[in-house]
């Protein structure tokens, strides 16, 4: 691996487990990039959640200022400045427009025979203003459930697909093994790595992106026609090697 400028990564099923707590392994490599370059997290995830979680373990190292957070699929974009965590933008959708894809999210699971019968965790649609995010197992299902609801992930391709063609005006992309996530058109991972290319001056091409969501119709799929450079994972511990590859690349 050649040592990028930049490292940006996916949270859930990349950094962490869906909607859970990076490890402290996981964490402990991020401080080591932290020191070396900028580091990127992008997610479906809204920046409260993201704070609960883990975020103050990052935000305490002394190069937090390299740290930059896009949560609601880059709809929104976070940095830190003298200790605090300042918005950048926030590309909300509307209050209608929200409603609208909800009623059409409840209206096309009722419709899918597919979907029925199968238990949910908690909630499934979770509204974080510049995204709305549909997981059918719900956000708090536990791990197996997550990993065995859609084996073969026809159900949630299904769902996608139907969706898509609903909300043509939307972005519509899947994340993780269990979630879509609707922004606005042209909102994606893809408007966050642009950004962050301009706001540190850094080119597409000596950037790294870290995901496990980028096959086709992947929310970290879209990123590839910026010409980033990218690595497929498939969950935490693969991530970790790749983050040990990155410390190795840039500490020679």
């Amino acid at each position: 691996m050649q040592c990028p400028r930049a490292a940006l990564f996916d949270l859930d099923d990349t950094l962490a487990e869906s909607f859970r707590t990076p490890s402290p392994e996981v964490l402990d490599g991020l401080k080591k990039t932290l020191d070396l370059m900028p580091v990127a997290i992008m997610t479906g995830t809204g920046f409260q959640k993201i704070e609960e979680r883990f975020l103050p373990v990052l935000a305490a190292h002394p190069r937090s200022d390299r740290l930059y957070i896009f949560p609601a699929s880059s709809g929104q974009a976070y940095v830190q400045k003298n200790g605090v965590w300042e918005q950048v933008y926030d590309l909300a959708l509307t209050e209608e427009e929200r409603a609208h894809i909800k009623a059409v999210m409840t209206e096309t699971v009722s419709a899918l025979k597919e979907l029925q019968d199968i238990p949910h965790y908690g909630e499934q649609i979770v509204d974080r203003g510049a995204q709305v995010a549909y997981t059918h197992v719900g956000v708090d299902a536990p791990t197996d459930v997550k990993a065995s609801w859609d084996r073969d992930g026809s159900k949630r391709a299904s769902l996608w697909s139907t969706l898509k063609n609903k909300l043509p005006e939307f972005e519509v992309l899947m994340g993780g093994v269990t979630t879509i996530d609707i922004t606005r058109k042209g909102v994606n991972k893809s408007h966050g790595v642009k950004w962050l290319s301009e706001h540190l001056g850094i080119p597409i091409g000596e950037m790294l992106y870290v995901g496990d969501a980028l096959y086709p119709g992947g929310n970290d799929a879209v990123v590839i026609p910026t010409g980033i450079e990218t690595r497929s994972v498939s969950g935490p511990p693969e991530t970790l090697q790749v983050i040990e590859e990155i410390l190795a690349a840039c500490s020679a």
